[in-house]
């Protein structure tokens, strides 16, 4: 029986042959990762897997960028509510170790720009094959942060 991917928020799935496509699904942000599309990235490599059906992975963004990495907005609400902040680092943490775990081939088909976050979820897959106008930077050195924003530590 075919894992059902139809619970992930923010990014669409398709499956051919034994091919699954992620597509992160906000092309009118640039593929900012919006709250669901954070907490699916978080959750789905689980099911990835252990899928049988699925022997490698594409990821990809939907429109002409793969990912402008954080949301602006969603940041700020995070610094406003301590709570919020505390739930998103797991999650982000979730993100890197899930991906590296994960035992299938993830390839980043990087469309467009992939920019701080979007930047840590190509360079977290085993291949990256690049658009010739794609760039890939993060921009949190230019703040004097560490590259990721301290994501695989939990620190920021």
């Amino acid at each position: 029986m075919a894992q059902d991917y139809s619970q992930y928020g923010g990014v669409l799935v398709r499956r051919e042959d034994k091919v699954l496509t992620i597509t992160l699904n906000s092309p009118e942000t640039l593929n900012a990762f919006t709250g669901p599309m954070h907490t699916s990235m978080s959750r789905i490599w689980d099911d990835v897997n252990d899928d049988p059906d699925v022997n490698v992975v594409i990821l990809t963004g939907a429109g002409r960028a793969f990912s402008a990495g954080g949301n602006v907005i969603a940041m700020q609400q995070k610094i406003d509510d301590p709570d919020a902040w505390n739930t998103g680092m797991p999650e982000a943490r979730r993100i890197v170790f899930r991906m590296l775990e994960c035992d299938k081939p993830i390839i980043a088909r990087v469309n467009g720009h992939a920019v701080g976050l979007g930047a840590m979820i190509a360079l977290l897959c085993d291949i990256i094959i690049a658009a010739d106008h794609a760039k890939i930077g993060d921009p949190h050195v230019n703040a004097g942060l560490v590259a990721t924003a301290g994501r695989c530590s939990g620190r920021s």
